[in-house]
């Protein structure tokens, strides 16, 4: 869930919305990420009753702490494996890829005709 408020401050209802998860799962880990003191809550000029979850500097070098590691463990997989198998990887991700993105379109135009009959 950091990485979701990495890039830029979400509401909660946001982040479970693009995870697919309850917004109530969602709320109850940003509390405890917030007691840990890795995210704050800040007003939301859009909505008063939705505050954007941010992350704090402790949470931001955490998270580029958690990057760091998932790219070391990747690069030391992706040294065991051969040219075929690479290949063969790259290819399943490239596939997964394509699935999401079809999915997220799929999700969003679901969210606009939504919002139309509102």
């Amino acid at each position: 869930m950091l990485g979701r408020v990495g890039d830029r401050p979400q509401t909660v209802a946001q982040i479970a919305r693009d995870m697919g998860h309850a917004r109530q799962s969602v709320q109850r880990v940003a509390d405890v990420l917030a007691k840990e003191g890795l995210v704050v809550y800040q007003d939301n000029p859009a909505n008063r009753r939705s505050p954007l979850l941010e992350l704090t500097p402790h949470g931001a070098d955490i998270l580029r702490t958690i990057y760091s590691l998932n790219e070391e463990w990747t690069r030391h997989i992706m040294t065991k494996l051969n040219q075929e198998q690479l290949d063969a990887v790259t290819g399943a991700l490239e596939e997964i890829a394509h699935i999401l993105e079809a999915d997220e379109q799929h999700t969003s135009q679901q969210e606009t005709r939504k919002e139309e009959r509102l």
